[in-house]
């Protein structure tokens, strides 16, 4: 059965032809009688049929900036014609090497052949990869062909790559010894060892609250009780994320947000191998605005941030590094930790002739932090890490002006008793940040 565009071929071919005997042209009439022959000869010639694509993924799992294979194998049992073949994949992955988009021309026979690419997904996040989509079509372009989807759905979740500690502790190891005393707190994650009964407080887990001793209790406000337990002698650890907008710029495998996430989680990597309790928040991601990490210690308290950095995403710079102390403070009464804010503090500076509220209230924050000094030391221990945009880094337009900002916020924070650390990531790992900076966290 004839189709339309076969109908087509065949009336230019009779028209050449007619054409070419009024003429007398012999290349009109050779060219009409070739046309007419392949016309003819592309209606027993079926598409290709019996396609099918085997899918299979290198790994489910992989850090930022890694590659990921996607196997393909096309097998196609019989047919002649062009095949399509196309993996839809999510914006922001990067196809690094073959293509996911490929086009095979299938002769009479068995086909079998290998359409496997490799991608990499520069952010964080759970990416879906659907079904491999396909379409044959029979030889010139008939209306004739099929299509179809194979292969299963994967998905493959990107984590944040953290840096090796082991160097860090190496120096430690040489200066301190095998025990460090700077490691020691008065508060920090509790042990098994009962204490005392106390009213209950904001912040307080619910799993310690003792059921039985409230229903038998009177007294207390009407508040429940709960089982005050002795505390280890660790330090703790808070950090602060900001996740703003301003955090999400330059290249996506170095921009600064993706270095503060990398610098928690090398943070949460060293302090929770030393038995240290870690707690964190982000503040300004999107969705929901900010998320919130409870103080705990272990391998279990660094798989929760490890899926808590996960999903952070740039979101508007709704809430200032004032509120979230507000939010955070019953926390942070409690473990009285030493505390990291995470940002970048040229976009804090008040320019002349600009409200100067947003800096101010960024100043009362570090001040409201300072002052909850740890019960295991006699000074604050107050750390703000500034990551330096690539840009920043590599160009010389604005440089000057964008570093004099940086520096006289640093400046003012020095002043108010935090530490300021001053972080270019284009040069170096914060690894290396910490190991120059070791001495002021004993």
């Amino acid at each position: 059965m004839f189709q339309q565009s076969q109908l087509a071929w065949a009336a230019i071919a009779l028209a050449l032809l007619l054409l070419g005997l009024a003429l007398g042209n012999l290349v009109l009439l050779t060219g009409a009688v070739f046309l007419l022959l392949i016309t003819l000869l592309s209606t027993a010639l079926p598409p290709a049929a019996g396609v099918v694509v085997e899918r299979g993924l290198s790994r489910a799992t992989c850090w930022v900036g890694d590659m990921v294979t996607v196997r393909r194998e096309l097998t196609v049992l019989s047919g002649v014609g062009p095949i399509f073949v196309h993996d839809e994949l999510p914006p922001e992955a990067e196809v690094v090497e073959g293509s996911n988009l490929r086009v095979v021309w299938k002769w009479p026979g068995r086909l079998d052949v290998d359409l496997s690419y490799q991608l990499r997904f520069p952010k964080r996040g759970l990416y879906a990869l659907p079904e491999s989509s396909w379409e044959s079509q029979a030889p010139l372009a008939s209306n004739s062909g099929a299509s179809g989807s194979c292969g299963p759905v994967f998905e493959v979740a990107v984590v944040p790559r953290i840096r090796n500690v082991t160097r860090l502790n190496l120096v430690r190891a040489v200066r301190r010894g095998a025990r460090f005393s700077g490691d020691l707190a008065k508060t920090g994650a509790s042990t098994d060892e009962f204490k005392e009964l106390r009213p209950y407080q904001p912040g307080d887990p619910f799993k310690r609250i003792n059921w039985k001793a409230s229903a038998r209790a009177s007294a207390a406000g009407g508040l429940p009780l709960v089982n005050e337990l002795e505390p280890e002698t660790k330090r703790a650890v808070w950090v602060f994320l900001d996740t703003a907008h301003y955090m999400d710029v330059g290249v996506p495998l170095s921009n600064p947000l993706e270095s503060t996430v990398e610098a928690s989680g090398t943070l949460a990597q060293y302090y929770l191998s030393r038995g240290s309790t870690f707690g964190a928040y982000a503040y300004n991601s999107a969705g929901g605005g900010s998320e919130l990490l409870t103080p705990e210690t272990g391998n279990r308290q660094f798989n929760r941030l490890m899926d808590m950095l996960a999903g952070l995403k740039p979101g508007p710079a709704e809430q200032d590094l004032l509120q979230s102390v507000e939010r955070c403070k019953s926390f942070l009464y409690r473990i009285r930790p030493d505390v990291f804010v995470i940002t970048r503090l040229d976009v804090h500076y008040a320019r002349p002739g600009e409200d100067s509220t947003e800096f101010d209230r960024f100043q009362t924050a570090i001040s409201r932090l300072i002052s909850l000094k740890p019960r295991s030391t006699r000074t604050s221990r107050v750390q703000v890490v500034h990551v330096e945009p690539q840009e920043a880094a590599t160009e010389t337009s604005g440089l000057g002006l964008t570093r004099w900002e940086t520096r006289h916020v640093a400046r003012e924070l020095r002043g108010k008793g935090a530490s300021v650390i001053e972080w270019e990531p284009a040069r170096e790992e914060f690894t290396s940040v910490l190991v120059r900076h070791v001495d002021s966290y004993q």
